[in-house]
This record gives structure tokens, sequence and C-alpha cells, in this order.
């Protein structure tokens, strides 16, 4: 059985969050839960409402390491080192607002090595990306996860994901994820009606967390958090 991932973005400064609560209801009402990408310096009623949301049951991640002009080139060439330096600073932005996070989606939805290994580090080891949804290992290396590709209903292509299976000769199999997306800042008219047509085809609606598996967190024997283990989500 597929599993329908929905996720939002444009959760920056400045998004419309009266936007944000009608997509939301409109999913609520479809008993689809939202994975929501928030920007680490979002504005705090954003943050409240994502924090909200989060304990309601849905999945909040980091989306990308800077507030303003950020775009996918850094994230698919980024070094560890300098990814573990932007991703400290992120987090901590979002920690200040009490906003918790599950894990990280980049803007473009692809990252670097070095970007997968200091996420790993940081104990924040679910990783969104153009591929599907994953469970990151302690190298960075995903280990568990399902298979997928992203699709946003009336910009990308127009009729989902089934005409990705009809633009090449040879059939594709079928993919173990149907993730859509949308910005908040769009119409959700598109994203709902592909909802509708996962939903109608059988897909099974999760949140990012639960795609993969929820982790809980462990200690070591001097009470520290080993990262192997570690998880926003406990």
């Amino acid at each position: 059985m597929q599993r329908l991932l929905v996720s939002v973005t444009g959760l920056a400064p400045g998004a419309p969050l009266g936007s944000a609560v009608a997509l939301c209801d409109a999913l609520d009402a479809r008993r689809v839960p939202l994975t929501l990408l928030v920007g680490p310096r979002p504005h705090p009623e954003v943050a409240g409402f994502a924090a909200a949301r989060r304990r309601a049951g849905d999945t909040v991640l980091l989306h990308g390491f800077r507030s303003v002009h950020d775009d996918a080139r850094p994230y698919r060439r980024l070094p560890v080192l300098e990814a573990r330096l932007r991703l400290a600073g992120a987090s901590r932005s979002a920690e200040a607002l009490g906003l918790p996070v599950d894990g990280f989606g980049a803007p473009g939805w692809t990252v670097s090595p070095g970007t997968r290994l200091a996420l790993a580090e940081a104990g924040l080891d679910l990783l969104l990306d153009d591929a599907g949804v994953h469970r990151l290992g302690a190298a960075g290396v995903p280990t568990t996860g399902l298979a997928g590709l992203v699709v946003e209903p009336g910009r990308s292509v127009p009729t989902g994901w089934r005409s990705r299976l009809t633009r090449t000769r040879r059939p594709e199999p079928v993919a173990e994820l149907v993730h859509l997306t949308v910005d908040v800042s769009r119409p959700a008219e598109p994203l709902l009606a592909a909802v509708d047509a996962a939903l109608a085809d059988g897909a099974l609606p999760v949140a990012a967390v639960d795609a993969v598996g929820r982790r809980r967190t462990r200690r070591s024997a001097d009470g520290s958090v080993d990262p192997e283990f570690w998880s926003t989500t406990a």
C-alpha cells in the first residue's frame, strides 16, 4: 500500500498564517496529517502554530539553515564542517522560540553527504528529500524509509505522480510514497484535488515521523544523550 505524505512549505517570516490554518482544516477533514517545513527563524505566531500542530500529531521539519535568501544550491554541495555550524545556529533559533523539530527538509529537496552527516550527528536524523523520507544512520546514510518523488500539484506535473510513469518508455516500479507539497502562499485547490485522488487510489495518509517510525531517547550511563538514539520526537 502506498503512503501519502503532504508537506507544506513557505512557513517563514511573514507567512500567510490564515492560509495555513485553512489548509490544515481542509486536510483535517480528510484525516490527512501534515508535515510542516518551517524556517529557522519564523514569526512567533508561526512557531506557536507549528508547535500546536505538532502536539496534535503533525510533523515539524527544519526547512533550511537561514531565514532569508535561502535557495537549493548550497545544500547540494555543503561540506560537513559548514553544515555543522549552520545547523547548530538554526537549531538554537528554533529552540529559542519553543519550537521542537523532528527532522530536516532542505529548500530544493536535495542535500549533500556532509549535510546528512551533520544531521545524523546532531540527532536530527529524519530527512525528507527528493527521493523520499528517510531515517539516517550514524554515518548519515539512510537506513530506513520510503521512496517517492516530490510532486507540487498545479506547478510541477499537472496530472500528478501518474504522468511520471507515462513519460518514459519503460514502466517504473510503483513508488512506496506519494509526496505532495504546496507553498502556503499558493492556492490549495490543486493540492487538495491531488490528495483526494491519492486517497481514492487507496493511499494511506502519514506524517513524515510516522512514515519511518518514531524513536525514543536513550541516555548513556553518565546521563548524556547518545546521538545515535536522540530524537526530538521523544
